[in-house]
């Protein structure tokens, strides 16, 4: 019996001004998608404004060296590094996030697709917990589900136990596949903003925990998939 993520929301909730000029900003700009990306990712809630407001100085500075960033733009990009890292919405960042793997993606569920944000698993009509996925890909072979953090180093560096917040959600994505199966095939995700490097120390620690059944998406996917589709706004 096939699996399904129902009960979600519509994208244009995640949809705030600060998220829509950076995404602009991205979609204008790919060649510096990695830089403006790497801004988000480094940010702290604890961080004071001071060390924010140097971290976007550099990065943009380092745009402009770098050729990847014209300087007619860099009071445009400042600004909008400016309104999402200080806005006073603390959801503003994840925000960005999803909506970047929802128009980005699917990453490995196959065409035609139907998308749902913020949403539960359900098999027929029986709720399997009430974790929230925050992007689902549903296609008629696959069920690619997307859990989603600016930070994956910072969130998943451990204890990841069974009983813990943290690694209670990624032991549920692990177990999906089995209890999915017969039907869809289901493909639990993590996604988020971390570089190459990131990537490859989380893949170990998924190994050491036997989640072997989760995917990583960084940033480097999702710029391979801005460069195929281009179009993050309507």
């Amino acid at each position: 019996m096939s699996c399904s993520c129902r009960k979600g929301a519509q994208i244009e909730k995640l949809l705030s001004p600060q998220v829509e000029e950076l995404l602009k900003l991205l979609q204008q700009n790919p060649g510096a998608f990695e830089l403006l990306l790497e801004v988000v990712n480094s940010f702290r809630p604890t961080d004071p404004p001071a060390v924010k407001a140097e971290r976007i100085f550099l990065a943009v500075k380092d745009m402009v060296e770098l050729k990847l960033l014209s300087p007619a733009k860099i009071e445009k990009v400042t600004a909008a590094l400016n309104g999402l890292l200080f806005s006073s919405n603390e959801k503003d960042r994840g925000n960005l996030l999803e909506v970047l793997v929802s128009k980005l993606g699917p990453f490995y569920a196959e065409f035609p697709y139907r998308r749902v944000n913020q949403c539960k698993v359900f098999k027929k009509s029986r709720k399997l917990s009430d974790k929230e996925i925050d992007v689902a890909f549903s296609s008629k072979r696959t069920l690619e589900l997307h859990e989603c953090k600016s930070n994956m180093v910072r969130q998943w560096r451990g204890p990841l136990s069974r009983k813990s917040k943290r690694g209670g959600k990624l032991h549920f994505l692990n177990q999906l596949p089995q209890l999915c199966k017969n039907g869809k095939r289901v493909v639990p995700v993590c996604s988020g903003l971390d570089g190459e490097m990131a990537v490859e120390y989380l893949k170990l620690v998924f190994k050491f925990y036997r989640f072997k059944q989760v995917k990583i998406v960084g940033r480097e996917k999702l710029l391979e998939k801005l460069k195929k589709k281009r179009k993050l706004l309507k």
